[in-house]
This record gives C-alpha cells, sequence and structure tokens, in this order.
C-alpha cells in the first residue's frame, strides 16, 4: 500500500515540525525530543514516568533510532499507516502523534461516519480508504483545528498548530493527487514558517498521569 510514504513523511515530520529536544512548561506532553514525549519514552522502556524533572535528561539522551522504534510501534501501528491509501495516511498520523492515536482515530471515524472506538480495525480502514480523498483529508484536518481551538493551550501554541495543520494539508492532499506539483520543500515563506517542538495537543483527559517510583 503506502509504506513507501512512511519514512519520507516521518522524517520531514521530525525535522518540520517537531525538531530536537525542547521542554516548554506550558506542554502537556513535558520532556520532548524528535516529537516523543516523556510519557512515550517511558512506555517503550517499560518504566514509570515518575517526574518530569528526572526524565528530562533521559529524553534528551534518547537517540534519533529509538524515537524511530517509538513511532513504528506505538503511533504508525495504531494509526494503520501501512493500510491507508495515500494522504489519509499521514493525515491520520499525523494527528495521532501531536494528539495521541485514539483521538486521531475517532475523528478519522467520525469523518468516514463508522463506530467511533478509537481502534483502526478493517471496517475503519475500509471506510476511510473507500472516502473520496480531498473531503477526507479536508474534513479531518478542519475537525482537528476544531480540536485544537478546544484546548485551553490554543493561545500558547495555536499559531504553530495551525501552521502545521495547514502544512501537512497541502502535503497530504499532494500525496493523494501526484500529478499536482508538490511544493518545493526548501522554501518556506517568512508567514508560513512553522516553529519547532512546539507543544503537543492532548486534551487533559487523555494525558497520562505521572506514576510513582517503584
Amino acid at each position: 500500500m503506502t509504506t513507501a510514504d512512511y519514512r519520507p513523511f516521518v522524517e520531514r515530520m521530525i525535522a518540520r515540525y517537531e525538531g530536537g529536544y525542547g521542554w516548554d512548561r506550558n506542554d502537556s506532553g513535558g520532556p520532548t525530543k524528535y516529537g516523543i514525549t516523556c510519557f512515550d519514552l517511558a512506555e517503550h522502556r517499560h518504566q514509570v514516568m515518575d517526574s518530569m524533572v528526572r526524565w528530562a535528561p533521559i529524553v534528551r539522551a534518547m537517540s534519533l533510532q529509538e524515537a524511530d522504534d517509538i513511532y513504528d510501534a506505538k503511533y504508525a501501528t495504531a494509526c494503520a499507516f501501512a493500510a491507508l491509501n495515500a494522504g489519509k495516511d499521514c493525515v491520520v498520523f499525523d494527528f495521532g502523534v501531536n494528539s495521541g492515536p485514539s483521538r486521531a482515530v475517532k475523528y478519522a471515524q467520525m469523518v468516514a461516519k463508522v463506530g467511533v472506538d478509537g481502534i483502526l480495525g478493517p471496517i475503519t480502514r475500509n471506510a476511510i480508504n473507500a472516502a473520496d480523498p480531498r473531503l477526507f483529508i479536508n474534513s479531518l484536518c478542519d475537525a482537528r483545528l476544531a480540536f485544537l481551538h478546544s484546548l485551553r493551550t490554543w493561545d500558547v501554541f495555536g499559531a504553530g498548530w495551525f501552521a502545521r495543520v495547514k502544512d501537512l494539508r497541502t502535503y497530504s492532499l499532494g500525496l493523494a493527487y501526484p500529478p499536482a506539483k508538490a511544493p518545493l520543500e526548501g522554501y518556506v515563506d517568512k508567514s508560513e514558517r512553522i516553529p519547532l517542538a512546539y507543544g503537543k495537543a492532548y486534551d487533559p483527559a487523555d494525558l497520562p498521569k505521572e506514576g510513582k517510583r517503584a
């Protein structure tokens, strides 16, 4: 299907949206590197994320290879990246990276008009792939922006989130309709620059809690 889209998109996402290490105290995801949060890293290592302060240097030391492993094991799998058609794969996956796979899948299910359970199984996959690409990509981007606007951190991170979704929309439509000329990757207009390492867009109810040390 679209496994060929995966590596170029992840590399682009890290370089263009996520950046390296950062920890904005307004960011509910805590210390983050390459878009991978302290919660993601602790889960991947089967450890307890007991303190953002304690995990900050651990996240900073995380390798790009481990980040890649987490993207593959947690996000690409839950969002069924390899099973979705080109363009649709990226909009679901990127939403999942920024706001959690379950929320991304739930919104994709609402757009595709299937039962909403946050699990991207065969019924959801078939409905997404059967949907008109332009309509699905635009509708999911619009729904994602509406969700982001509802978050209390919109005033802090909203400009970056808006630019990210706008850029993602163009990129994904270019994958879905390959005859269209893709935008030049080397140039970004000043008004379209996207801040790196800005906050994760989780709803507070979706956030894992800091645990206690064993």
